[in-house]
């Protein structure tokens, strides 16, 4: 009787585990989006550290859905979209030279996603001249 109560709690336990650390980190995910738009740096700060994520790690996988305009990428792009520079600043410092560089699905780094933006004119922000700098002083 013991190891069948064993037996049915831990397969219980390792069945709603994976579920629940799914659900927190698409909370996480959505704050940091959040965070990113609103230029909200210090709760970006305090979101990862509570949730003991390294930036540098998950920035690959973290992708942002569409809002307001903006079509959905990763969380420089929103900052970048949305003209929080200061949430741009602390991811590039978070990612390294490595994630700023990197191409995304559409296939393009954020520098040359940045300099279409600014071809477009679909930006929320009217100077994005920061940003490119910015990019490029990381590339």
């Amino acid at each position: 009787m013991k190891i069948f109560v064993f037996a049915f709690f831990s397969v219980f336990f390792l069945s709603v585990s994976p579920q629940s650390q799914a659900g927190e980190l698409d909370r996480v995910v959505a704050s940091l989006c959040d965070y990113a738009k609103t230029n909200n740096r210090s709760s970006m700060r305090k979101k990862l550290k509570q949730a003991k994520l390294k930036l540098r790690r998950v920035y690959g996988g973290i992708t942002c859905g569409a809002v307001d305009g903006f079509t959905g990428g990763s969380l420089l792009r929103v900052s970048t979209y949305f003209g929080a520079f200061d949430a741009a600043k602390f991811f590039t410092s978070k990612i390294g030279k490595k994630g700023v560089n990197s191409s995304e699905a559409d296939g393009k780094s954020i520098l040359t996603w940045t300099e279409s933006l600014v071809n477009s004119g679909s930006s929320k922000v009217t100077n994005l001249k920061d940003f490119i700098d910015l990019y490029k002083s990381k590339s």
